[in-house]
């Protein structure tokens, strides 16, 4: 069974002792990952990454927590980033619940970033927390679009505004968790066309593994909590969103 983590964090620090350790066993274990951006260090970073590891991609962008230094030189040099092997923009968005940059310039660099993206015909991986209404607006401002509500942790209705937006949603860890009833409602209503299974490595672990680190290996048990109930079996789900981050980012990982 292949098993493709749709956003991970492999850069962080958290992983410095045992990193490539931790990518041998992925590819033994045959999990690919898409290790994504939030600024512009963690940016190139990703990019050393899969440069250097084929079952590894990456994604460029400019997180909101970081959004005040989206300055017109940093915007460059992002895009300069983009074309040297990047699969997507991001993860970019808005978070009003930690508001460490202004709710305006989260607004100026989220819309930059999907200029961007559309001008480089790539996919984005879209970070949100308390903003809600904001996003979904700027979004179909903006659109049409290709990518992916990452971490999506929302109900139903949400859920059916990102399908039809034309997005992806990102499910992850916390559907694992025991009262998390509405993501699990949620993704009953979503085309598994439309899903992609993701760990937020370092964040986010599922269950069994609340308050350490999470990786990588762990997604299958996202799949697993997911694929129980959709009524499918693990390996046809992990195939399915194997397919559908593939299609998305335009890679084909390797082991």
């Amino acid at each position: 069974m292949r098993l493709f983590d749709s956003h991970a964090h492999l850069d962080f620090p958290q992983f410095r002792e045992d990193r490539e350790r931790l990518l041998e066993e992925m590819r033994d274990q045959h999990v690919a990952a898409l290790n994504v951006g939030a600024d512009l260090v963690s940016s190139r970073a990703s990019l050393v990454l899969a440069a250097s590891h084929a079952h590894i991609s990456a994604a460029c962008g400019v997180h909101p927590h970081d959004a005040k230094d989206y300055t017109p030189r940093a915007e460059a040099e992002l895009a300069q980033l983009l074309k040297e092997g990047a699969v997507a923009v991001g993860e970019c968005g808005l978070d009003f619940y930690r508001d460490l940059s202004p709710r305006d310039q989260q607004e100026r660099a989220l819309r930059g970033q999907l200029h961007m993206a559309r001008r480089l015909e790539l996919p984005v991986i879209l970070h949100q927390r308390d903003a809600w209404e904001a996003f979904v607006q700027v979004l179909r401002e903006e659109g049409p679009l290709r990518g992916v509500v990452h971490a999506f942790s929302g109900d139903t209705a949400k859920a059916r505004q990102v399908v039809d937006l034309g997005l992806h949603l990102g499910i992850g860890g916390p559907l694992t968790y025991a009262r998390n009833h509405a993501l699990r409602d949620a993704v009953r209503v979503v085309p598994v066309e439309r899903l992609l299974v993701e760990t937020d490595c370092p964040y986010l672990p599922p269950q069994p593994f609340r308050g350490k680190r999470n990786d990588p290996l762990k997604v299958r048990l996202v799949v697993l909590e997911l694929a129980s109930l959709l009524g499918m079996r693990p390996e046809e789900l992990a195939e399915i969103t194997w397919n559908n981050a593939c299609d998305l980012f335009g890679v084909r990982p390797t082991f």
